[in-house]
């Protein structure tokens, strides 16, 4: 591919996808660390250019302005094009580790189940219908309702199919992010509110959504400012019912996240500890929601 020219990191970063299967958003993460590496050197720099100590000097530049969790990010996402290149025998990979300074511990933040209840009316309130004739309402109702049953990730929830879930309520699906296999079960209520939404639009997907992620977070926080409750995204779900099952029982988050038992990624990410030792009034099922 490269016979006679070595690639800039740039160049590298645009190719990579053709020989590695990456998802399109890893590669837009990828294309853009390799444009700030280029961009901080001055100009294009080739892969056999890179070095530890130019790429520590970048960070450190990088962390003025950017958070922990970001350096350490494109950290990793420049070490990954590195790394690759070094595979394809266009460069030596780095010798020694690159360090960065720690992320600080943030304790998560989750809404209540009450809130979450709040914004669940709130969207059951909302007007208008998507081109199949689905009410929006009942759409976001829907999603709130089976992100809530099962603990998935928005990208995971909006490629669930509606095959993948039983008559019986039992869902398993395997995980996009961890390729872990995760079972669950969807309330009655769910179940009732899929079937009424099917006779109004079959439909392969159970949340069928057309347009972007970014689009249907900026409608879900109008949702959330509707419903008078914290600010927060759609993280704050996911992390809602992992508190909420860890609450219930301990161990339970980690299994409700799609985690391995006594995974540290629970405890760091999801699990907001200003909520655990609370009593939540609320049962672990949602109550319906009144939708127009």
């Amino acid at each position: 591919m490269y016979a006679r020219t070595t690639p800039t990191l740039g160049q590298w970063a645009r190719d990579y996808g053709l020989l590695r299967p990456v998802e399109a958003n890893t590669l837009h993460q990828l294309r853009v660390v390799a444009d700030l590496y280029e961009r901080w050197a001055g100009g294009p720099v080739r892969v056999d250019e890179l070095d530890e100590q130019s790429v520590a000097m970048w960070l450190r530049e990088l962390a003025k302005t950017r958070a922990p969790a970001t350096v350490r990010s494109k950290r990793s996402q420049i070490l990954v094009l590195w790394r690759a290149a070094a595979e394809e025998r266009l460069c030596e990979g780095p010798s020694r580790r690159i360090r960065v300074a720690p992320v600080p511990f943030r304790n998560p933040t989750a809404w209540t189940v009450a809130e979450v209840e709040a914004i669940q009316d709130a969207a059951a309130g909302i007007s208008g219908r998507h081109a199949c004739g689905l009410p929006r309402a009942t759409l976001f109702v829907l999603a709130i309702r089976l992100a809530w049953a099962t603990g998935l990730r928005w990208g995971d929830l909006v490629r669930l199919e509606v095959s993948d879930i039983q008559p019986c309520g039992t869902v398993a699906v395997t995980q996009h992010k961890t390729r872990r296999v995760v079972v669950r079960h969807v309330d009655a209520e769910t179940m009732r509110l899929l079937a009424e939404s099917l006779r109004i639009c079959p439909r392969r997907l159970a949340v069928p959504w057309p347009a972007s992620g970014e689009t249907f977070r900026q409608q879900f926080r109008r949702i959330v400012r509707r419903a008078g409750v914290r600010p927060g995204t759609w993280k704050w779900l996911r992390r809602a019912g992992v508190t909420d099952a860890e609450a219930r029982r301990p161990g339970a988050g980690a299994e409700h996240a799609g985690h391995a038992p006594g995974s540290p990624v629970t405890a760091r990410h999801y699990l907001d500890r200003t909520l655990l030792g609370l009593e939540q009034a609320g049962p672990a099922v949602l109550r319906p929601a009144a939708v127009r």
